[in-house]
């Protein structure tokens, strides 16, 4: 079970040290993701949408050109909770299949 419990900036600091590439930032997880094309900037989104879907959990997703910018928070608690490192770690993986 995922705790919707605000994570402090130390455990948050200590996920980081897991997730390559990816920032704290203004109370969210941030990273940018780059690919060869927008062709394959969409196919990306297209594979984060169904997980996303699956957890009810949906990041904040800006696309531009070859570049995908994708941010993490938990809105009702106002910062970071595990369900956005989890999903962090899930969007990780599904970069490998762009």
């Amino acid at each position: 079970m995922l705790y919707m419990v605000k994570l402090s900036e130390e455990n948050i600091r200590e996920w980081l040290k897991l997730l390559q590439g990816w920032k704290y930032e203004n109370s969210s997880l941030v990273k940018e993701f780059k690919f060869r094309d927008f062709s394959a900037s969409v196919k990306f989104v297209d594979l984060v949408r169904p997980v996303a879907d699956s957890m009810d959990h949906h990041p904040d997703i800006c696309i531009s050109y070859n570049k995908v910018v994708v941010t993490l928070t938990t809105h009702d608690e106002g910062g970071v909770t595990e369900l956005d490192v989890k999903l962090a770690e899930k969007i990780e993986e599904l970069q490998r299949y762009v």
